[in-house]
């Protein structure tokens, strides 16, 4: 059995059901997860599901860790766990302290996260988990799986990590599943979709958008809700000034509904591989995105639209001009074949089938 574990059961759904769908029939994969708000749907997805009772609104739920200590005692010498997030491995790796670990165990790095953000708590946090990683990963890790080369970079020489490593470009989307754009709107909609995170960029966001609408040719919309579980999440104050200001949506099936929307803007801090940018890109918004790993790659090897130094609003807010002339030149068709082609489900799930092989 091959044991996806992770401490939030967003990321076994959302990102990982299609993976798993695709390779049900070669490998029989179960999910170590806490029961969340999408239970049903993992149970309908994986082979058997393990509760794994954790609290995510907490930085360290010292029982939780207890809690997975205990299942991993369980895990049978022939079983893989394969492990995703950042904060999921640290979990895993505090949890199998002393234990002598006799199954396959890989880690997919989604993406550096809070721990690299540049906040007083993660520093600490930093301080504290760096020795511990240096101490057990090398011990209790066979495999790290990174997204981008530069988190490949920073993460193993922050953990000392000298075991195999691979590099796979995202977690896939499904393509067909996306209802593609056939017209732009004559005023052009602006969209965020994300958490409502400091880190994802939200409040570079609204500057942008409160600065472009003075000129009342563009609409600005904000989809995503608070995170209580992310210490990153804007306070209650700043999330009724955003909705004062811009057009609120709540969360929305970016399958069905992305379509309607002309121009994604992505001001992220830090991204694994931006699966928001991609599906934008493949239904057909023009993407403006902070020039950052996990995004550089996809807005420059799909040519879906603009990169933006630094996050710097004066350029952001300088894209738009002739923007519909740069829409125009957007090649949809090249676009899809580079997404299809290297980032959909069907091309992540041949990688990871390489590796458990």
């Amino acid at each position: 059995m091959i044991y996806y574990v992770s401490h939030w059961d967003w990321v076994l759904h959302r990102s990982r059901s299609d993976i798993v769908k695709n390779l049900s029939n070669k490998f029989e994969i179960g999910a170590i997860v806490p029961e969340g708000k999408f239970n049903l749907e993992i149970k309908n997805s994986y082979k058997e599901t393990i509760n794994w009772n954790y609290d995510r609104k907490k930085i360290i739920d010292i029982f939780g860790i207890y809690r997975l200590r205990k299942i991993l005692k369980t895990i049978n010498q022939d079983d893989t766990l394969h492990i995703f997030t950042l904060k999921s491995l640290v979990l895993y790796i505090l949890s199998s302290m002393i234990l002598n670990k006799n199954y396959r165990v890989m880690v997919s790095i989604t993406g550096l996260g809070y721990l690299f953000a540049d906040t007083k708590i993660a520093k600490i946090l930093r301080i504290f988990i760096k020795p511990i990683l240096r101490l057990r990963i090398n011990k209790v890790v066979d495999t790290l799986i990174f997204q981008n080369t530069d988190n490949q970079n920073i993460f193993t020489e922050f953990s000392n990590y000298k075991n195999n490593v691979e590099l796979i470009v995202g977690s896939g989307i499904e393509t067909n599943k996306l209802y593609l754009k056939k017209t732009f709107n004559k005023k052009l909609k602006v969209i965020y979709v994300g958490r409502l995170l400091k880190e994802k960029g939200i409040f570079e966001y609204s500057k942008i958008a409160n600065n472009i609408k003075l000129k009342n040719n563009f609409e600005f919309y904000v989809a995503g809700e608070l995170d209580p579980g992310n210490k990153s999440t804007i306070s209650k104050e700043d999330f009724n000034n955003l909705k004062s200001t811009l057009q609120y949506l709540g969360n929305i099936d970016t399958f069905n509904d992305l379509h309607n929307y002309d121009i994604l803007i992505s001001p992220s801090h830090h991204e694994g591989f931006s699966r928001i940018v991609l599906e934008g890109a493949y239904i057909g918004l023009y993407c403006i995105g902070n020039n950052i790993p996990g995004q550089k790659e996809i807005i420059n090897n799909t040519e879906c639209g603009e990169l933006i130094d630094n996050n710097d609003i004066d350029l952001y807010i300088n894209s738009f001009e002739d923007i519909d002339k740069k829409i125009e030149m957007l090649d949809f068709e090249f676009t899809r074949n580079q997404i299809e082609n290297n980032y959909s489900v069907n091309a992540i799930s041949e990688k990871f089938e390489e590796i458990y092989r």
